[in-house]
Order: structure tokens, then sequence, then C-alpha cells
């Protein structure tokens, strides 16, 4: 409103004045109930003139208190002895303004992390008439702002001093930006040598013409993370063998800002692996070498051994009536003897077949077992054997193998028993961890302890033929089952009498 309307209304001047006062008071009414901020005013030497509710709960102090003292009180010691209060009223009045953030001290001694901003306040002629002093209580700030350079620091000296993976960090373009002792340790550049090198460096030619580091960055942009094993180069030309993992990293707009790069040497497990391969494709070859030369032997010996048999029973049909009683007994261990020879090239060709099938499939053995007990009726029956089976799983594993295993075991069970007492078998199953073990236990004659290692060898046997009849192949049989199912099979006393057959299988 110009000065020539306002004399046409001689009653407006004192309208705004009065509003004008009105807005002042309110103003200040206004600032005295702010609780979150500390707004004070201060004359041109520091000493307080009005003070608000939020001062009085960050600062402890009531007005009556506090109103005439100089701000220096709020400044810890070393801040007061080095001036600070007022080289920022003397940068205020300079400038016009001074911000700071630092330690200020309440009434009752305790700390808190303040921003504060002083301004100048000027009259009409432009001199500085005082001050306004506002104060924020950023100790929870402070507290999270530390915590977080506390773990960023932790992090940081963690990872330097990791020295079994390379953990680096590369900028969106795959320069390095990072290094760690690991890093320094398993490709040989320091920091200064490597960093703001692009990570390709690392990759064999090949690798770098086909564009490999960059796939790899463009996949762990795209889905977060890539993984890759391959060789890779140190700085003095070798290679060695790396698991990598490449990790992107993104800011609050889920924009990708870098990468983080973990690599770890794995050319030990390399070779180790290379080796065993190489190890069980000999060992591949050398089994099947085995087996065609069991088979070979087998047919050349059964072959010559037929012709022994044939020929002693024509000597027998021939001339048995001319023969005195030695010569028809000799005949006779002639005949048994061959029979004996031709059973045990047999068992050993069975042997050398075990371990053969290569697919495992889930077997019952509670199934096997009653088929086993079928099988051996006659024996059964014969002896008027008791066999209880409890329940048993199921497996994964060769089911004829298992059944030969479950064969010999229960045979045993039921042939190692004196002929004056009843045989009585039992067969069960107990979990174990990662594992089931199966028993067999008889009632039968027993193994003596220091012979429990000579059982599983091939044509070993405790007891003579006239006791016990058998080619001392079915226990031997058994172990190479089990070894071939990565299992183990043991025997110890029953608490009675007799023996407790034991074997693990996988489940």
């Amino acid at each position: 409103m110009s000065g020539r309307d306002m004399t046409s209304c001689p009653d407006s001047a004192p309208r705004q004045f009065n509003a004008g006062v009105d807005n002042a008071r309110l103003y200040q009414q206004m600032i005295a109930e702010v609780a979150d901020f500390a707004i004070i005013r201060i004359d041109p030497n520091g000493k307080i003139q009005t003070w608000n509710l939020g001062a009085e709960r960050i600062k402890g102090y009531g007005e009556s208190e506090i109103l005439g003292l100089n701000f220096r009180r709020f400044y810890t010691d070393a801040d007061r002895a080095a001036g600070k209060p007022d080289r920022l009223l003397d940068q205020a009045r300079r400038e016009g303004r001074a911000h700071d953030e630092g330690w200020r001290v309440r009434k009752d001694g305790s700390g808190f992390w303040a921003s504060v901003v002083i301004t100048a306040l000027h009259d009409d002629q432009g001199q500085t008439v005082g001050y306004t002093k506002v104060t924020r209580d950023l100790t929870e700030r402070k507290r999270v702002e530390e915590s977080l350079r506390r773990s960023e620091e932790r992090f940081q000296r963690m990872v330097e001093e990791v020295a079994d993976y390379a953990i680096l960090m590369l900028d969106t373009s795959g320069h390095v930006e990072t290094w760690n002792s690991g890093a320094r340790l398993l490709k040989g550049y320091t920091a200064d040598e490597i960093i703001g090198q692009h990570f390709s460096r690392f990759y064999l030619d090949s690798d770098r013409a086909a564009d490999k580091p960059a796939r790899l960055l463009a996949e762990a942009r795209e889905h977060g993370r890539a993984q890759d094993e391959g060789w890779r180069l140190r700085k003095n030309g070798t290679r060695f063998w790396a698991s990598v993992t490449i990790t992107a990293l993104h800011d609050q707009y889920a924009e990708v800002v870098g990468f983080t790069k973990v690599t770890r040497d794995l050319t030990e497990r390399m070779t180790a692996e290379t080796r065993l391969k190489a190890l069980a494709e000999k060992l591949q070859f050398k089994n099947t070498e085995l087996e065609q030369f069991a088979y070979i032997t087998s047919h050349d010996l059964q072959e010559p051994l037929r012709t022994v048999a044939s020929y002693s029973k024509l000597m027998q049909r021939r001339y048995g009536t001319q023969l005195d009683a030695d010569a028809t007994e000799w005949l006779g261990y002639v005949t048994d003897a061959v029979g004996r020879m031709s059973r045990m090239i047999d068992d050993l060709l069975q042997h050398s077949r075990i371990g053969r099938d290569s697919e495992p499939e889930p077997v019952n053995l509670r199934q096997v077992a009653a088929a086993v007990c079928h099988d051996l009726q006659a024996l059964i029956a014969k002896r008027s054997a008791r066999v209880h089976t409890s329940e048993l799983p199921t497996v994964q594993g060769m089911p004829t193998e298992l059944r030969l295993l479950l064969q010999n075991l229960v045979g045993n069970a039921l042939k190692f028993v004196p002929a004056d007492r009843t045989p009585e078998v039992e067969i069960w199953a107990e979990k174990c961890p990662g594992a089931w073990c199966i028993y067999v236990q008889d009632n039968g004659i027993g193994i003596d302890p220091e012979q429990t290692d000579r059982i599983f060898r091939i044509f070993q046997r405790l007891n003579t033929r006239e006791e016990f009849e058998g080619t001392g192949m079915g226990l031997a049989h058994c172990q190479k089952i089990i070894e071939s199912h990565q299992g183990t099979i043991g025997v110890e006393p029953a608490p009675e009498n007799g023996s407790r057959f034991y074997f693990t299988l996988p489940e």
C-alpha cells in the first residue's frame, strides 16, 4: 500500500502496528513451545537472552537458571580452551551464519552430539545486535553412525586380514578399487600395482578373447550374482584353478554401483580330483581286466577239471571192479577234489563280478530276507531252525548283491551250529547317524576274536572241511559287497553264545 493510500486511511497505521505486534508475539510463543530444537537468543557477547522448551529439554537448565549466563558453558573444556564458541560467533558476525557439529555438555555434565546453527541479527543500520542459536540433539544419529563406522572398520580389517580368499571391489566397468592381503598372496600384485586396472588381466588370453570377464559382470548385473571356476593367471604368469563369485552392489535406488569379487585358490583340490579321476579310470580298467582274466582263467581251468572228472568217472565205470579198496578210495578223493576246485573257481569268478553293477535302486531288505529264507528252506527244515526277522528298512543298493550278502550270512548262521543244538537266527536293523546298521545273530560255535580279520579273506577257513563244508569265499563276498555300497562289516560275540555279524548301509 502506498504512502498516499495510507494518508487517506488514518487508522491503517495503528492496525498494521498491532498486527505486527501480534505476529511477533505469536512467533515468540511458537518458538518457546518447540520441544525438538533448542532455540535461544544471545547478545553480541554471548549472554543468553531467551530460552525455549526445547533448550530446557535438551540442555537441562530452567529459564531462570540460565538467562544472563554465557553460552560458552554448553561447550566442552577442550572447546572452550581452544576458543571455539568465540570463533563461531565471529564467523556468524562476518558471514551471517555459522554451522557446527560436535559434543556439547548438559547441566548434569553428560554429553550430547549437537548440530548448531548460529545466525547474526542486525539492526536497521546493519550493526550486529545479537544472535539466534538453534541446536538439535543428534546423539542417537551419531551413535548409529559411530556404530556403523566401527562395523565398517571391523569389516575392512577382517577383509584385509583374510589370507585364504582374494576379496576385492570393482567399479561398474570392472576396474579394481580395493585389494586385500589374500588377493596379494594369491595373485601376486600389490595394491599400488593393481588398483585402477581392469580385472580381466587375471584371465587367460582365450577367456579374454571369448569376452568371459564381461559376460560374468553382465550375469552378476542381471541376476545379482555370477559364479565360475576355471584357470586364472598370477602376476608371474603361472596358473591357478580359481573358484570365483561376483556379486552386484546396489544403491538405495536399486542401481548397480559396483561389484564384489571373491576368489579362492582350488588348485590343490583340482589337482587331487584330476589325480583321483585318473586313478578311478585306471582302477576301472584294471577291474575290467581282472574280470576278463577271471572269466578266461575259470574257463581255462574248468576245462581240464572237466577232463579229469570225466576220466575219473570213466575209470570208475570201466575198471571199478578191478580196483582194490585203496584205489577206489583214492579215486574218490580225486573226484571230491575236482568238485571242490570247480566250486572254488566259480566262487572266484563270482567274487570278481561283485561291484560291477553301477546303478543302485531302492531295495526292501525285509523282502530280500524273506527271499533268502525261501532259498534256504531245505536247510532250515533239515535243522528245524528258527529264523526271526524284525522290521527292516528300504535302502539304496544292488538287489542281487544284497541278496547274496544276506544269503551268505544267514547260511553261515544256520551252518556253523553244533549238530546237537537247534539253530536260532535273528535279523534286525538299528538306525545309525546317516546309515542303517543291520544285524544277523546266531547261536552257533562263535568266532575267536583274534581270528575276526581272517574270516573276510579269500579262501580263509577256521574249520576243517570235515566239520563244515564250504570254500571259504562267502564272507569275502560279503565284505566286497558292503565295500561297494560304501558301508562297513564286522563281527562280535553274541551275548550268550554264537556270533553277531553287522553291516552298515547308507540311508
